[in-house]
């Protein structure tokens, strides 16, 4: 079985396997996992991270001790100047917080903001990364994700980098938020993360009143992965994602499965009865009109009324500045008659 990976849910797909420390993981990953995944005022849907707030950044980071997400122990010499990211969802922090000048250096994954695919990449898609280049590269800081192979960070350790890793393996709109701000401190930036982090708290707010008009909460079916049609990856318990289902006003009718990315079957799909389908495999080649036509799907309330949409999936599966974009997506597609 041919398997793709984006990205967007390699980050997501990681953390949660890693979340359970020794949580078993699927069999075959979803497709759509790759490289990067919860939620001020965030850059309008479709806008790159801005560039930093005019407020210098403090020199406070300078000798500062942290903890990172890891429960490890860092200490920053001085505010970075030179910083290289590991992973999607770092880099669009980073970015987001004004940082963009300092980042020398990027994962193959990370492609947003589009200043990010002009720097060099360091690799990432097997675990492993260019440790000679990010030496050479002299960072003053090298920012890793939850996702990031613990042999990675202590290979990168041993070559006396200074490695600060943001995300817990249990991604939480919390998590995000806490990110956020420990990246501000380290960075000399607190002034833009408490920004960044309030805007993005009242955009969610403002989400979650819509959302308090809904009147139903529509089953969903989240499709992550369908290189095999009749046998797709979904979404199941522990995963960030059916948290957002559920935050968007819907139900994840995969909820109760066996593992965060259980491969189903057509008549578990058919049985499950889905109000909506989303796509996060859409840029992989799976069309809505491909979904309506796959056979015994017709009795899907889902297919019988054409509710299924395509999703960005490094929205959603990011988890960075853009979750509530993410988020605002998926209760558009679950809830659209409260967006009109």
């Amino acid at each position: 079985m041919i398997i793709r990976r984006s990205a967007g849910l390699l980050v997501l797909l990681s953390a949660l396997i890693l979340s359970a420390c020794g949580a078993a993981a699927p069999a075959s990953p979803p497709a759509a996992a790759t490289a990067a995944v919860a939620p001020t005022s965030l850059p309008a849907p479709t806008a790159a991270p801005t560039s930093a707030p005019t407020a210098a950044a403090t020199p406070a980071a300078a000798g500062l001790t942290i903890t990172d997400a890891t429960g490890r122990t860092v200490t920053l010499a001085r505010l970075p100047r030179t910083i290289v990211s590991l992973a999607p969802n770092t880099t669009e922090l980073a970015f987001a917080l004004g940082l963009g000048p300092q980042v020398r250096a990027v994962d193959d994954f990370s492609d947003y903001p589009a200043d990010v695919q002009a720097l060099p990449k360091l690799g990432g898609s097997n675990g492993s990364y260019n440790y000679e280049q990010i030496v050479a590269l002299q960072p003053d800081l090298v920012l890793a994700a939850g996702i990031t192979a613990p042999e990675a960070i202590a290979k990168l350790v041993e070559l006396k980098q200074t490695v600060v890793v943001l995300g817990t393996p249990q991604t939480t709109l919390d998590s995000i938020f806490s990110d956020i701000r420990l990246l501000g401190q380290i960075s000399g930036r607190e002034a833009q993360a408490a920004t960044l982090t309030s805007s993005m708290n009242e955009r969610l707010d403002t989400l979650k009143a819509r959302l308090a008009a809904a009147t139903s909460k529509p089953l969903v079916y989240w499709e992550l992965d369908a290189t095999d049609p009749a046998k797709p990856f979904t979404v199941g318990p522990g995963n960030f994602v059916g948290d957002l289902i559920a935050l968007a006003g819907g139900q994840n009718v995969f909820a109760t499965a066996d593992s965060p990315f259980p491969q189903v079957s057509t008549e578990q799909v058919v049985a499950a009865a889905p109000a909506v389908i989303i796509l996060s495999d859409a840029a992989y080649g799976i069309t809505v009109e491909s979904v309506l036509q796959r056979p015994g799907w017709q009795q899907i309330p889902a297919v019988q009324q054409a509710r299924v949409a395509p999703i960005d999936d490094n929205l959603v599966s990011r988890p960075g500045p853009r979750i509530i974009e993410g988020l605002e997506a998926v209760a558009r597609i679950i809830h659209p008659e409260l967006f009109k």
